[in-house]
């Protein structure tokens, strides 16, 4: 009422998912993370979406059904080389109907952590909660994420940068132990953009998920 939040730098909006809430930090502003519900993949339908990939089975660490709201297929690839040289089916895409989120995970000083990385993310195609976190100290600790995301299925062969997947893929990661709770994903530079979504968890165990915002166009409606 009277055109001013409730709550200063803070809105409520609804969408398909429920009402989420919004907040604004100077230029940059962030959403909650809505409740996520994760299932084992069907073992048929990632046999497809590997194939229309054109990934091997091997170069997968993890897969799991993502839902909070949009319907994604979260796939963690072995590493960000992998993720960015993939060149999809599109078309095998659209007609497998599934929207395909990938990710791969970023280290400190450029290696691959094998033995701590392979413990910890292997954890990820568990069940829910059978994943900790590591304790120990470890070489080439996780910073960030690489992002893609093919919606084919909606008739978007590559999103350049991707809200309810990043919010999900974190939700997933930062549960298994996979990454920290504050961290920075990228996407889009597959398709000329350079896009950064920053992830934070809050004491409470909320995600935000959150990116930098310009007025490009201002004006009134009437209604």
């Amino acid at each position: 009422h009277g055109g001013q939040p409730q709550q200063p730098g803070q809105v409520v909006q609804e969408c398909g998912v429920g009402l989420v809430t919004l907040r604004r930090d100077g230029t940059r502003l962030a959403f909650a993370a809505p409740a996520l519900r994760r299932s084992m993949t069907e073992p048929a339908l990632l046999q497809l979406v590997l194939a229309a990939l054109g990934l091997q089975p091997n170069q997968v660490l993890a897969a799991q059904v993502l839902d909070n709201g949009p319907h994604w297929l979260g796939l963690l690839l072995d590493s960000p080389v992998t993720l960015m040289a993939l060149v999809p089916d599109h078309a095998a895409l659209k007609t497998i109907g599934q929207m395909i989120g990938l990710a791969s995970v970023e280290y400190e000083d450029g290696g691959p952590g094998l033995i701590a990385r392979s413990n910890r993310e292997a954890r990820a195609f568990g069940t829910r909660g059978d994943a900790a976190a590591e304790t120990g100290a470890e070489t080439g600790a996780a910073t960030g994420l690489q992002v893609r995301a093919f919606a084919a299925a909606i008739g978007v062969p590559e999103d350049p940068v991707t809200g309810s997947l990043n919010a999900s893929l974190a939700q997933w990661l930062i549960a298994e132990g996979v990454l920290p709770e504050r961290y920075t994903a990228r996407q889009g530079a597959p398709v000329g953009r350079d896009g950064w979504v920053y992830i934070t968890q809050d004491s409470a165990g909320q995600v935000w998920v959150g990116g930098d915002s310009v007025t490009c166009i201002a004006g009134t409606v009437l209604l």
